[in-house]
């Protein structure tokens, strides 16, 4: 089974009649954390083994918001092993952890997130509860208004959007990372490549909970 979500009705049609912009870069991973998530480093080493044309491979203090800032709007592809912050009360400001760096202070948030110009065909957040926004856990009402980390990135111009549900683990997430990019195509179709990736977690013992796999999810694929 795949499938690609939206967060609305009115972001797909949005989607739908987007012209796409021309990423002139390649791939950009971050493992800002790697000291703290061991796993983040595993995540990005493999991306960069892919022999794929243009991949730029950041972690620790080379994983600055200043670098992203100026390298992320001609990336293809975008991948942010990190850690994820959802603020439950003011949800723009929820953010992913980045380094600091320049002028930047290593939080980007989804307010930031909104005022970039992506022409990027997938972005990776493969940090907690990226795909979370307003309505989920905090009191304001779900629907339309809903706001996180995913939209943002869809707004700014992002094709599609891999993001997380929950907490997720640091080893289980590099394990199912390391699958997605060897699944296929990822920039074409990520819904397929996901499911494949978390087919093959399920098979194996250590990993076939859903706690391991089932919390990753692709957003975006309008027609």
């Amino acid at each position: 089974y795949e499938a690609d979500m939206t967060p609305s009705a009115s972001v797909w049609l949005a989607l739908s009649e987007r012209r796409p912009e021309a990423a002139t870069g390649g791939v950009l991973a971050f493992a800002p954390s790697s000291g703290s998530l061991p796993g983040s480093r595993q995540e990005v080493a493999a991306i960069g083994r892919l022999g794929w044309a243009g991949v730029r491979v950041l972690w620790g203090s080379q994983a600055g918001e200043d670098v992203f800032r100026r390298d992320a709007p001609t990336s293809r592809v975008i991948h942010l092993a990190t850690y994820g912050v959802l603020n439950k009360s003011n949800p723009l400001f929820s953010y992913v952890e980045l380094s600091p760096g320049g002028s930047e202070d290593g939080r980007l948030e989804v307010h930031e997130v909104f005022g970039l110009s992506l022409a990027a065909d997938l972005v990776v957040l493969s940090a907690c509860q990226t795909g979370l926004g307003s309505g989920a856990l905090a009191d304001v009402p779900a629907g339309d208004e809903w706001v996180g980390l995913t939209r943002a990135s869809l707004h700014a111009g992002a094709g599609h959007v891999v993001a997380t549900l929950w907490p997720v683990d640091d080893w289980g997430t590099a394990a199912l990372i390391e699958q997605f990019y060897g699944a296929g195509n990822v920039t074409a179709d990520p819904g397929h490549a996901l499911a494949a990736a978390q087919r093959a977690l399920l098979t194996s013992p250590a990993t076939a909970h859903p706690f391991y796999w089932a919390g990753f999810v692709s957003v975006g694929g309008a027609p």
